[in-house]
């Protein structure tokens, strides 16, 4: 699966990007904890029955699921970061404004 960015002409990702992202994200977060859970029961019986293959089979589900939710909270990171830069930005162009420094004419 791959993962892309879409932008709007000025360089702004859309706010139904935006949630899309946030979907995903939940989407990704959602398997993971299910693979880890799967991993960790697959790797318990192994260990309780003394099966190694199983075992070894748990272990690589535990360790695929948490790579992918740590794969998951740098993504959501990533985009709340840029969120935040955002903000602060329109913050600034406000207080600009609230202070009379903003020189835009109309004409």
């Amino acid at each position: 699966m791959g993962f892309f960015i879409a932008k709007n002409k000025g360089g702004e990702m859309s706010e139904t990007t935006g949630q899309a992202i946030a979907e995903a994200s939940s989407a990704i977060t959602s398997v993971s904890a299910k693979t880890a859970v799967g991993g960790s029961l697959a790797g318990l019986s192994g260990k309780f029955f003394g099966l190694d293959p199983v075992t070894a089979l748990g272990l690589m589900i535990a360790i695929a699921g948490l790579f992918v939710s740590l794969m998951s909270f740098l993504i959501n990171w990533y985009y709340k970061r840029q969120e935040n830069k955002r903000a602060d930005e329109l913050h600034q162009i406000a207080l600009k404004k609230a202070n009379g420094e903003c020189y835009v004419s109309k004409e």
